[in-house]
Order: C-alpha cells, then structure tokens, then sequence
C-alpha cells in the first residue's frame, strides 16, 4: 500500500514536469502607447469596446460614465485618447484606459481622477474636508494611516 501511495505521487509529479515543459515563455511585456482612435461603441465579449485600425480596444473606463454622458450608448461614434496597453494573451486585443472622450461634438476629460473618482494624495499637502486647513492626510477617515 505504501509502495502504490509513493508510485502514485512520483507519477503524478512526473506528469506535472512534462506538462510544464510543453508551455512555451510568455511574450515580453510591452510598454503602453498613446493611441487616438475613432469608432462606434460595441458590446464585445460582455465588455464595452471599440474595434478600429485591426485591434479590439476594450475600454472599461467607460462604465463609470454611462447614464452620466449623454449619447453615450451602443454604436455611439466616438473618439477616445489615452494609452493602449496590449495583451499578451490575446493578439490583436488592448485594454485602453482612456483620457478624453469626444462625443457629439462635446469633449469629457476623464483623467484628472484617480481611483474611485478622486485624486489620492496619500501623505501630500491637501486641504483637509473635516478641520478646513492644509496638512497631510492618510488613512480611511483622513487621519495620519
């Protein structure tokens, strides 16, 4: 019984290394580009996307802005600025995180917010909301975190 418990682990060990070894490296990351594209708006792959000039853009960043820009819907024509980051999984495919959106003639500057649609300023000089004066903030409720 112990003799079939270890020849079932080594076989399953050698099974794992022959696996790995069948996979070929990753590609090399690449940097982000600055990219302008034009296009109508599509639901691709359940993501809000773009294809134009032989790539798929997708481009989440637009979900916190449905609803708040008007036209902004499916087949809208667009044009969006912002860096390209391709990914390596999938050719022909990048995730375009998105600074300016022209729409109908109007622009929206979406890149003056950080995450959760303000600047974090973590340890920074910033006026403090609760006490109305200058010093550094931190932590969840604006204290030293």
């Amino acid at each position: 019984m112990k003799k079939l418990f270890l020849a079932l682990i080594a076989a399953v060990a050698f099974a794992g290394v022959a696996a790995a070894q069948s996979e070929s490296p990753p590609p090399a990351h690449t940097k982000p580009q600055s990219v302008t594209v034009s296009g109508k708006l599509e639901l691709i792959n359940g993501e809000i996307g773009l294809a134009a000039d032989g790539t798929t853009y997708y481009v989440p960043r637009l979900r916190r802005v449905v609803g708040f820009v008007k036209d902004l819907q499916e087949g809208a024509t667009v044009t969006l600025e912002g860096y390209a980051h391709p990914i390596r999984s999938e050719t022909g495919y990048s995730m375009l995180k998105v600074k300016k959106l022209s729409i109908a003639g109007r622009d929206y500057d979406l890149g003056t917010h950080g995450r959760f649609g303000h600047k974090w300023m973590h340890g920074q000089k910033r006026k403090c909301l609760r006490e109305g004066q200058e010093g550094p903030r931190g932590g969840m409720q604006g204290g030293q975190g």
